[in-house]
């Protein structure tokens, strides 16, 4: 899961919302998309949820919190994250999130570019199973 190389998706469109629930039955009502992965705590508040079409992914994150008043974010899949973060400071961009290990088996960093876009710089470093993050898998993810 989430492995560019087995055919997720090396960008995905990330979409900040406040109530995913809402936006994602939308999506699925509207556009034909269908949910395969929601990240839900035990007390039901949903935190991520990934919506595929055509093999074609967004994921619906949370407003808020330290991206602020941030809508949206794209997500790239990198060979080095470290390397790639260098690159966007060198280029005029700035570092948001250091590189981190995250519960789902990626290691990431959030960078905006000159003009504040923001891009999470993302690697696949390991599988996990959702479960592990509060995460559970509704259909065939790509990768």
């Amino acid at each position: 899961m989430y492995d560019p190389e087995r055919g997720y998706p090396a960008v995905v469109p990330c979409v900040l919302y406040d109530d995913l629930t809402a936006v994602s039955g939308w999506l699925t009502e509207v556009l034909g998309f269908r949910e395969v992965v929601r990240a839900a705590l035990p007390d039901g508040w949903v935190g991520h949820i990934e919506v595929e079409r055509d093999g074609f992914i967004i994921l619906l994150g949370r407003r808020g919190g330290p991206l602020g008043d941030t809508s949206s974010l794209t997500q790239v899949y990198v060979d080095d994250v470290a390397a790639a973060c260098e690159r966007a400071t060198s280029a005029g961009g700035s570092i948001l999130d250091e590189p981190a290990g995250r519960p789902w088996g990626v290691l990431q960093a959030v960078v905006a570019d000159p003009q504040g876009q923001r891009w999470v710089l993302t690697r696949h470093v390991r599988d996990t199973d959702p479960a592990d993050w509060y995460g559970r898998t509704l259909g065939p993810v790509p990768g």
